[in-house]
Order: C-alpha cells, then sequence, then structure tokens
C-alpha cells in the first residue's frame, strides 16, 4: 500500500511537472510569435524610416543655411563664379555626402537599439514565464514593453547626434569677411587720398 501511494504522488507529480512545463513553453512560444510577428517588424520598418527621415531632414536643413552662408560670403568677399566659389561649393558636396552616410549609419544605429532592446525584454518575460507568469500576462507585458521601447528609442533620436556637417566651411566664411574688410578699407583709403581739396592738386 506504501508502494501504491508513492508511486501515485510521483505520477501526479510528474503530471503536474508535465503540466507547468507546458504552459512555460506555450507562453514562451506566445511571447516569441509576438515579438517576431509582421506587426512588430512593420513598426520596426516604420521606426527605421521615420529615424532616416529625422536625419535626413536635419541635413538638409544644415545644407540649405549652408548654401545661403556660401553664396552670401562669395558674394561678399567678390569670389563670386571663381575657382575659389567652385572649390566652395565641391567641399559642400563633399560634407552633405558624407552627412548622408552619417544620418544613415545613425538611423541603423537607432534601429539596432531598438532591437537590442526588444531581446532583452523577452529575455526578462521568459524569465517571469520560468517563474510562473500567465499566458494572458505574458502576452500583455509583451505589448507593453514593445511600446514603451518604441517610445523610448523616439525619445532618444536627436539631432545633435548628427553634428555641424558644414563646419569644416567655417574658414570659408571668415577669409570673405576678412577680404571684405580689406576691400572696404582699400576703399576708404583710395576715397580719402583722392577727394577735392586733398593732397596734389589740391586747395592750397
Amino acid at each position: 500500500m506504501g508502494a501504491s501511494s508513492g508511486s501515485k504522488a510521483a505520477n501526479a507529480a510528474a503530471q503536474t511537472e508535465g503540466w507547468r512545463t507546458s504552459n512555460i513553453n506555450r507562453s514562451v512560444g506566445q511571447i516569441d510569435q509576438i515579438y517576431g510577428s509582421p506587426n512588430r517588424q512593420a513598426g520596426l520598418d516604420d521606426f527605421l524610416g521615420a529615424s532616416r527621415q529625422f536625419y535626413t531632414g536635419e541635413l538638409d536643413r544644415q545644407k540649405e543655411q549652408a548654401d545661403r552662408s556660401l553664396k552670401f560670403a562669395m558674394a561678399r568677399s567678390g569670389l563670386a563664379g571663381g575657382s575659389a566659389a567652385v572649390d566652395a561649393n565641391r567641399r559642400l558636396g563633399e560634407d552633405y555626402s558624407r552627412g548622408v552616410l552619417d544620418s544613415e549609419r545613425l538611423a541603423q544605429g537607432a534601429l539596432s537599439d531598438l532591437q537590442a532592446a526588444d531581446e532583452t525584454s523577452r529575455q526578462n518575460l521568459i524569465s517571469q514565464v520560468a517563474g510562473g507568469m500567465s499566458l494572458t500576462s505574458g502576452a500583455n507585458q509583451s505589448a507593453l514593453a514593445m511600446q514603451n521601447n518604441l517610445q523610448s528609442a523616439q525619445g532618444r533620436l536627436s539631432a545633435d547626434a548628427l553634428g555641424d556637417v558644414f563646419g569644416g566651411l567655417s574658414d570659408v566664411y571668415t577669409r570673405s569677411r576678412d577680404l571684405a574688410a580689406d576691400r572696404r578699407g582699400f576703399r576708404d583709403v583710395y576715397n580719402t587720398l583722392y577727394q577735392p581739396g586733398f593732397g596734389y592738386g589740391g586747395a592750397r
């Protein structure tokens, strides 16, 4: 009788463990399905597109400002249309090309960070499932975690990360300002020397 009772207890324990393992596997499968769903992939794709748009928008804003500044600098220094203007515009184009690459790198980096956050939260939820979290709770917590991850990733996008893309043209602006100042100084001296009544031939 004792052996029979022990066998029943062992069978009951094995059955209970089997149910627990089955529930865990179902919960883990559900979590994996949610994180790997087409909806989540679409959300990741949308985030990548929005990140690209964010950084390229900042790049285009800087380029528009750099275009205006360069045009004004060339006109102010009397170099518009010359070789100096051609060289400066070439540098601006090169800076823009590098900015495009940096924008893509930042967007891809933001996506990688979001995917890493998803993986971390997925692993955390699987650990909680092993500790007894229910199937329903696992699904709800998965959806909430992914939403929080996305919001955090969106909040980390920063225009400052792109930096001053066209900062290398600052020397062009400085030279144009100096040239303009020199021209004004020369003109003032010329006007002073050759105004009526000054120097040779002037009134005595």
